[in-house]
């Protein structure tokens, strides 16, 4: 065999094999390119993304990076946000150096003086009859306050989408906590970490540490339903004499809602009510914020309801920033280290997927369909649109029911299809997160589990009559 020659199958498969298993190169940019004009990079631009903590933003402009461009976003002295093209069109200085204004920026090296939306106002060194204030503009995106986020537009202006309002920051009695993660990735790396619910037993319980409650030890029957909004990532666990369903979810194109790791399960509860809802921003193609907001309410069941525990780099679950000791990660790995550790951008062309990477390979396909939808002119069904200012419905949820007897959900393949089946009950309801829902979900996931039962006890009894 020559150098360049493929080795076979057989070569691949024994032992010291290292010289036929080199990794094969991947260089497949749909899913990961999201500069300027990439097919993933233009369907990204058509939704909002937050870039940064409101309390970061003080008095002097700041630079940022996002979408692969360079920008620099501002308030000017009458409070409103701008986001502009960092480089000034003039001669190319940074405004993250200009000055200023009651309205809008000023570049620091001639004075030219732009309005939070572009517009140049003046230019004070050209004669009064010149035009070059008509003629041009600086490049400018919308920009809005949420949450304490700030979060970009930058698609078409024509096409600027309702800003979407999710369910569950609805609530009178939510206590929000933003958080800010720069993770040096690609986007679809984070994303794909939360499309993965079988990490959860591994990564932080089994393998790392106990980084989550001790109930994600027991192996889950695993199930990824659609929604009008993406798809559930949820597992479904039997834990001594409780049933256990924990979904997360994924909002395309990069918002995920997951329920708390820390549930104790020992005691019924049916809850609507995710503990975080975070956003996988890409700034360029290898590096990407994990920036959303904690959900600090009486239902679910935060980590810490001190505000003082979330912020730039920092949220109370380990593992998800650079932040400790080397030899500390390489003892208790977290996120973090799963993400990044493959590189900038992972190789996908070298992975080996399995059954449990269903949630993966569906979200990949939801996404390219998505994109191809888009640079076909057409478009996308996910996620559902929000309309006329109200809230956007959500499905991420965690249930615990007692068994009725020790002998329910005999195997996996029950545990599994009552799983299934009790999710399809949040996405059924299709109403806003609110106790209401949570009762209603709650009588008709008792309902289903006492089907189960009493199809399990009838099948029993059928064997038995028939020994």
């Amino acid at each position: 065999m020559t150098n360049s020659a493929k080795p076979d199958r057989a070569a691949r498969q024994l032992a010291f094999s290292g010289y036929h298993n080199r990794p094969a190169q991947g260089d497949d940019t749909l899913l990961t390119a999201v500069g300027p004009g990439t097919p993933c990079g233009e369907y990204m631009r058509r939704f909002w993304h937050p870039f940064m903590l409101a309390s970061e933003l003080g008095e002097l402009p700041v630079a940022v990076r996002l979408l692969g461009e360079d920008l620099v976003v501002f308030r000017d002295g009458s409070g409103r946000l701008g986001l502009l093209h960092r480089h000034c069109i003039h001669r190319g200085v940074s405004l993250e150096f200009g000055i200023i204004a009651e309205r809008g920026i000023r570049c620091c090296y001639h004075g030219w003086h732009f309005d939070v939306d572009g517009t140049l106002l003046e230019t004070p060194a050209e004669p009064p009859t010149s035009r070059i204030r008509h003629d041009f503009c600086q490049g400018a995106y919308r920009v809005i306050e949420r949450y304490g986020l700030l979060f970009a537009y930058m698609g078409p202006p024509e096409e600027t989408p309702e800003f979407p309002l999710y369910d569950t920051f609805a609530f009178e009695d939510d206590k929000l906590a933003p958080f800010k993660m720069n993770v040096p990735c690609n986007w679809l790396q984070i994303t794909e970490n939360a499309c993965d619910p079988i990490h959860n037993a591994f990564l932080h319980a089994i393998v790392s540490g106990q980084q989550f409650a001790p109930a994600f030890k027991v192996m889950p029957a695993l199930d990824f339903p659609r929604t009008p909004q993406g798809c559930l990532s949820m597992a479904t666990r039997k834990v001594g004499e409780f049933v256990f369903l924990r979904a997360g979810e994924l909002i395309l194109p990069n918002v995920a809602q997951f329920p708390t790791g820390i549930n104790p399960v020992n005691e019924e509860s049916v809850l609507g009510h995710p503990t975080l809802t975070r956003w996988a921003v890409p700034l360029d193609d290898h590096h990407s914020l994990y920036i959303g907001a904690f959900h600090i309410n009486p239902y679910s069941r935060a980590r810490s309801e001190r505000l003082e525990d979330y912020g730039v780099d920092k949220m109370p679950l380990i593992g998800q920033t650079a932040d400790r000791p080397y030899h500390e990660r390489q003892l208790e790995p977290g996120d973090y280290d799963a993400m990044v550790s493959p590189g900038a951008i992972v190789n996908r062309n070298n992975e080996h997927l399995g059954t449990t990477d269903r949630g993966v390979v569906q979200f990949r396909r939801m996404l390219a369909a998505a994109i191809k939808s888009l640079r076909a002119g057409e478009g996308s069904e996910l996620p559902r649109r929000p309309a006329n200012g109200q809230p956007v419905v959500t499905y991420a949820h965690e249930t615990v029911l007692k068994l009725p007897h020790a002998g329910a959900l005999a195997d996996q393949k029950a545990v599994a299809e009552f799983g299934a089946r009790a999710a399809q009950v949040f996405i059924d309801l299709d109403m806003c997160a609110s106790l209401e829902r949570d009762a209603e979900a709650a009588r008709r996931i008792r309902g289903i589990l006492d089907e189960f039962c009493r199809r399990e006890a009838a099948s029993q009894a059928t064997q038995e009559a028939a020994q």
